[in-house]
């Protein structure tokens, strides 16, 4: 791939990251400040939507890989970039007297219209590549993009007199500008041999160390929701800080995490990112575990928590990703087919799981703590201490896996490099051929 092609795919995670960002941290907040709906029925509104996604994402997954031979992904990330966009609008909009069904059919829509776009933007990713070099190049370039989209994401907060309806028309402006872009990439076909994979394939053809991973993601995704959900409750609350200095610590976070991802990378290319990517969730607890003693004075602090924990982020989802489109890719030759797209709609289905978990967790535990001084109280403990429980059970967790996910890994790079060298055979004996004749 030339570096056209990851600036070309890195392209559409940039309104991703700018839906994904108030989604989680801008949207709970506004909305469970709203009269009709309050801390613990937000909470239990988002939970309730995301388990939408249980059936959608699997089931969009699925029909990506049946139908892959004739529908290319393109077609399919077309088809949400219109849902996702009329989603957003209504939810970053809300009418001051919007209630719970409001929150619920606008955030179920913007969910419906996100699957279709970034389940086949992923499988197409891992089609595009093949070997584990390119993965991590290729995984790196889009959550810089999902990361340079949340940096933009919060200058416009910064700067916009109403944040939600400034960053719904940022969405709406780049969607079809990310979809264009990505017309610029090589759409061969897949090259797998064509089935009809019904439902139940999609986890009788995920093989162990793919089924391990999932486990993993759902833990680290839950570790990281907890907080993002409670982040503008704690700078407000704990540490008094207003919301232009929240938005800048936020920035500060993304941008610590935008110029690490390099360097993890690297890391990853010299010791595995099975390794690499414990090290940066064992850092990023030990780094985030002082947020829960923290009050009101000590923005000093946590400004260098934030320093410390941004910079372990780009490993925490670029390296997993990279992981699992070469576990995808690994379970699609087992099968005798294309299930790319299968594999990450379990990859999405985990984590939005997790976020929903997060949420349906978080906002109603505050709520048993009456409004003032109590709920103050336990907020630091409910925003810090419980995401780094989470956080060294998922470290604890992928050392028990490491094994096994190397061994895939491994196993997958051995089977890369002899499809390699049968394809410089085939085009020699072809030129031989070409030659004769």
């Amino acid at each position: 791939m030339r570096y056209r092609h990851y600036l070309a795919y890195a392209a559409i995670a940039l309104p991703l990251a700018f839906l994904g960002l108030p989604l989680y941290v801008y949207v709970p907040t506004v909305y469970a400040e709203l009269p009709g709906i309050g801390l613990g029925l937000a909470g239990a509104v988002l939970f309730g939507a995301r388990l939408l996604d249980l059936v959608t994402d699997p089931a969009v997954g699925l029909a990506c890989d049946r139908w892959r031979p004739r529908v290319h992904p393109l077609a399919w990330i077309a088809l949400g970039v219109p849902l996702m966009g009329v989603g957003v609008h209504a939810l970053f909009n809300p009418p001051a007297d919007a209630g719970a069904l409001y929150l619920a059919l606008t955030v179920s829509v913007t969910y419906l219209g996100w699957t279709p776009l970034a389940i086949p933007y992923y499988a197409w990713g891992a089609e595009l590549a093949r070997t584990a070099p390119t993965q991590r190049r290729l995984a790196a370039w889009r959550e810089a993009g999902i990361l340079g989209g949340a940096l933009a994401a919060l200058l416009v907060a910064a700067l916009a007199a109403s944040p939600l309806q400034a960053m719904s028309l940022a969405v709406l402006l780049l969607l079809p500008l990310g979809l264009g872009l990505l017309l610029l990439l090589p759409r061969e076909p897949a090259g797998a041999v064509h089935t009809r994979p019904s439902l139940a394939d999609a986890w009788r053809h995920t093989g162990p160390a793919m089924r391990r991973l999932l486990g993993l993601h759902f833990l680290n995704v839950l570790a990281a929701g907890m907080p993002a959900t409670l982040f503008l409750m704690y700078t407000a609350q704990v540490l008094g800080m207003s919301s232009q200095a929240s938005g800048g610590l936020l920035l500060l976070y993304f941008i610590c995490g935008l110029l690490a991802l390099p360097l993890w990378v690297r890391l990853a290319g010299r010791v595995g990112e099975v390794r690499a990517w414990q090290a940066a969730i064992l850092l990023a607890a030990l780094g985030f575990l002082p947020a829960a003693f923290l009050g009101a004075g000590d923005a000093a602090w946590f400004v260098a928590v934030c320093v410390f924990t941004g910079a372990t982020l780009g490993a925490d989802i670029a390296l997993p990703a990279a992981m699992q489109s070469r576990l995808a890719n690994a379970d699609s030759r087992r099968a005798g087919h294309a299930r790319a797209a299968a594999s990450f709609g379990l990859w999405g289905m985990a984590g939005k799981l997790a976020l929903a978990c997060a949420v349906g967790v978080t906002l109603p535990l505050l709520e048993l703590f009456p409004a003032g001084e109590a709920r103050s109280a336990a907020l630091p403990w409910v925003y810090a201490l419980a995401p780094v429980v989470v956080k060294l059970l998922a470290a604890y967790a992928v050392q028990r896996s490491r094994t096994l996910l190397v061994q895939a890994l491994d196993d997958q790079t051995h089977a890369e490099v002899v499809d390699e060298k049968d394809s410089l055979v085939a085009d020699r004996a072809a030129g031989v051929v070409a030659e004769r004749l």
